[in-house]
């Protein structure tokens, strides 16, 4: 099996879903986390200067020391985890998904659309095939997390 990690960016990354992404995903073992993105008040900073981190895990340096880019479909990797407030959040999902993006997102924005997979991954991967369906050269995929006590995240 390869070591090599997939890359991925998170769009909205200074908000606390964003730093959620964050802490989820710092030692994923398939994942590795090479793009910050977030609005226009934070794009040029490094992250460390735009985010007030609220996560109980301290932020990791190689992260920090990171310029926040633009929520635009110019990144280099090709997954994104989208943090994006739901004011926001369809418009570029969509954008990235056209481009060729695959989204997963915790918007609500596309949780209704018939094409798009809410994904429960403790219950319903088989879902992923409705993706087929979107007429996107990427995709878009909203989640939704069983917590512990079997009830489900927001």
């Amino acid at each position: 099996m390869s070591e090599k990690k997939t890359k991925v960016a998170i769009l909205g990354a200074t908000g606390s879903v964003g730093q959620k992404f964050i802490e989820l995903l710092s030692d994923h073992p398939w994942f590795e986390i090479s793009e910050l993105a977030a609005s226009d008040r934070s794009a040029g900073k490094k992250y460390s200067d735009a985010v007030n981190w609220v996560m109980a895990a301290p932020l990791r340096k190689e992260l920090a020391d990171k310029i926040v880019l633009n929520c635009i479909p110019t990144l280099e990797s090709k997954i994104v985890f989208s943090a994006l407030d739901a004011s926001v959040a369809g418009t570029i999902e969509e954008d990235f998904a056209k481009a060729g993006y695959i989204v997963i997102s915790n918007s609500r924005n596309h949780r209704f659309d018939e094409t798009v997979p809410l994904m429960v991954p403790e219950v319903n991967a088989g879902h992923l095939e409705m993706i087929k369906h979107q007429g996107y050269s990427g995709a878009i995929v909203t989640i939704r997390t069983a917590l512990p006590s079997g009830s489900f995240s927001r």
